[in-house]
């Protein structure tokens, strides 16, 4: 990965407010930016070898355009579905598929779901479940009024997240769960340089700059993209957690134990196992 203190460089014009950019827009260019080919070959790679045996059922929680479920079907695992609460980014997926060569043809079953509808929506249960791309703590981001305030709110809205991920894990099956690397305690701010490359012809590069706020467990990410010397502008909230605290979390959601999936530096994410017990609760 690039180095995270290195500063954008060139001009910073302002927003078009004219020209609004959808979230999943904003959200596709970072993640071109930051999942280049040899990011997203070596997060797959790490995964395979602890999934294991390809004929799992594996269910992707936060598939977005489809990493990794594009890796894992390239690696040999066939049985994959996928669930993202935002349409566009399930639309881009759909259409990145349909674009590939015919004998290359690959038509997963994937729905627009929350975390919070999952055992509704899926009458099934999983071997694996993935909620990887440290994507856990934007589980209230998306919708105005839903985050919830202060800690003792925010963990009971974390763990009963958690259980829904726990009712779709099949008895006996495992959960992997991805938090960034830079929640930790004593963090109070972080600048990341995502990126910078060519998409579709023109240059674009992307910024983070994220600000820990331990005592009200919010992190603020201002996500900044830059397409043509145009700049876009975004800010989220997200909940703040650090690993050992995750850990918790996954216990009193129901899983009978958790083990950490060691990552090299160059993934900025830290990644869980955590195994559901044998029997049906």
């Amino acid at each position: 990965m690039a180095n995270p203190n290195h500063a954008l460089a060139g001009s910073s014009p302002a927003p078009d407010a004219a020209d609004p950019v959808k979230l999943a827009d904003m959200w596709s260019v970072s993640g071109q930016l930051l999942h280049t080919e040899a990011y997203r070959r070596t997060h797959a790679r790490l995964l395979a070898e602890a999934i294991g045996h390809r004929e799992q059922k594996i269910l992707d929680a936060a598939c977005g355009m489809g990493f990794p479920m594009r890796e894992l079907h390239d690696l040999g695992f066939t049985n994959l579905c996928g669930s993202d609460a935002d349409p566009d980014l399930i639309a881009k997926f759909r259409a990145l598929l349909a674009a590939a060569p015919a004998t290359a043809q690959w038509r997963p079953r994937l729905l627009v779901a929350t975390w919070q509808e999952l055992p509704q929506r899926l009458p099934e249960t999983f071997d694996v479940v993935l909620n990887v791309d440290a994507a856990i703590g934007f589980m209230d981001s998306w919708l105005p009024g839903e985050m919830r305030v202060g800690p003792a709110q925010i963990f009971a809205r974390v763990v009963s997240v958690l259980r829904n991920f726990h009712a779709v894990t099949a008895p006996g099956g495992r959960f992997f769960i991805g938090l960034q690397k830079n929640n930790h305690k004593g963090n109070s701010f972080y600048p990341m340089f995502v990126g910078r490359m060519s998409i579709d012809g023109g240059p674009a590069e992307a910024q983070w700059d994220m600000s820990y706020d331990w005592a009200r467990r919010i992190k603020t990410w201002v996500n900044t993209v830059r397409i043509d010397g145009r700049a876009f502008s975004q800010t989220r909230q997200s909940y703040l957690f650090d690993l050992a605290e995750l850990g918790d979390f996954l216990l009193a959601a129901g899983f009978a134990r958790v083990e950490r999936l060691p990552t090299p530096d160059d993934l900025y994410e830290d990644i869980l196992i955590a195994h559901r017990g044998d029997k049906a609760a």
